[in-house]
């Protein structure tokens, strides 16, 4: 029973997320309230690196992955940024309308067309 317990607790403990975010680049939106925030996630070894973007308040940090756009270099066929992942570039339109333009290359995995209220399109980029 002992040796039961520990396994499962061990196999509990193997479940917990390894992913690390790291900050590229945000962008307020126009009424201050919001922002975009364009992060690298690396979730070790097995995976490669990918861009995410993610809405949040003014004052806060993306947790977890993206809840606007992930995207990955789809095993060299789009070029890396410099952070590692696919380039992109975030711009807003107006105050609830944002742009993520990336390269055209990239394979995405998530494209929301709105979060939060705010509107997303997307141009791809051939780079």
């Amino acid at each position: 029973m002992r040796i039961a317990l520990l396994m499962f607790v061990a196999m509990i403990g193997g479940c917990s997320d390894t992913c690390e975010n790291e900050l590229i680049s945000t962008a307020d939106a126009p009424t201050g309230d919001l922002k975009a925030v364009l992060f690298q996630r690396d979730c070790g070894a097995t995976t490669g690196f990918s861009s995410q973007v993610s809405l949040t308040k003014s004052d806060g940090a993306p947790y977890g992955a993206g809840n606007v756009f992930v995207a990955d270099a789809d095993h060299g066929r789009a070029n890396a940024a410099s952070w590692g992942g696919p380039w992109v570039e975030l711009h807003w339109l107006s105050p609830q309308h944002l742009l993520v333009r990336y390269d055209a290359n990239a394979r995405v995995f998530k494209n929301n067309e709105s979060v939060s209220g705010v509107r997303i399109s997307y141009e791809k980029v051939g780079r």
